[in-house]
C-alpha cells in the first residue's frame, strides 16, 4: 500500500480525528474533545492508518493537509468572506432611544 494514496473512505469520526491529530494533539485531548476513550480513539488510530497508508502522526498530518480538508470552507469562513456587509451592518445604529414609561 503506497503512502498517502488518497483514500478518502474515512467515517465523519475518522475525520473529526485525523483534523484532531493534524493540530497536534494527544490522545488523551482528542478523547475528552470526543467524549469517548483513549482505547476508542487508538482503535480509531489504528483503521485511520490502515484506511490511508499511513504509518504516523506526521504522516497522517501531512495526508490530511495533502487532501485539502484544512480548506474546506467552513461557516466562520463564510462570514469572513462577507465582512463588507457585516461592517455596513454595524455603521446602521440599531438602538432605539428609551421609551419613557407612562408611570
Amino acid at each position: 500500500m503506497p503512502l498517502l494514496f488518497g483514500n478518502t473512505d474515512l467515517t465523519s469520526r475518522e475525520w473529526a480525528i485525523t483534523a484532531l491529530v493534524s493540530q497536534g494533539r494527544t490522545n488523551a485531548q482528542i478523547a475528552t474533545e470526543i467524549q469517548t476513550t483513549e482505547h476508542v480513539i487508538e482503535s480509531h488510530l489504528r483503521r485511520i492508518f490502515e484506511k490511508t497508508g499511513c504509518w504516523n502522526r506526521a504522516e497522517i498530518t501531512l495526508w490530511y493537509l495533502k487532501m485539502g480538508v484544512n480548506k474546506e470552507r467552513r461557516f466562520y469562513d463564510r462570514r469572513e468572506a462577507n465582512w463588507e456587509i457585516s461592517n455596513e451592518h454595524r455603521k446602521v445604529d440599531r438602538r432605539h432611544p428609551p421609551e419613557r414609561s407612562v408611570r
